[in-house]
């Protein structure tokens, strides 16, 4: 049986290592095999190394993409009030019986024996 002719260029996926994929999605490596290794992004495993195909990269650019979550704010900045903090008065430290230190007494000098 003969199979016939392929152009097998226009078969093979497109991959990048674990390098090439932070590069592209301006990462940390570090970050990228945590997040492959916990399985949080999608991520081929091909012979015990992580590797990424464009459509793994869309996904994971998407997975993180935040979106606004309102429009822009109706009230001018200068109409904010601000919040500050309230002062607290410091506090107080109880009056103890504070014994003051001294000093370790002084060690005397040996005494050496002489054998005449």
């Amino acid at each position: 049986m003969v199979l016939p002719h392929r152009d097998m260029t226009k078969s093979v996926p497109e991959v990048f290592t674990i390098d090439e994929a932070a590069t592209i999605l301006k990462v940390k490596k570090s970050w990228l095999e945590r997040k492959a290794a916990s399985g949080e992004i999608p991520v081929s495993l091909l012979g015990g190394s992580y590797h990424f195909s464009p459509d793994h990269l869309w996904q994971i650019f998407a997975q993180f993409e935040r979106k606004p979550t309102s429009g822009p704010s109706l009230i001018p900045a200068q109409d904010i009030p601000m919040i500050r903090r309230k002062k607290n008065p410091p506090a107080e430290i109880p009056d103890l019986q504070v014994t003051p230190l001294r000093p370790r007494p002084r060690r005397l000098p040996r005494q050496v024996d002489i054998a005449a």
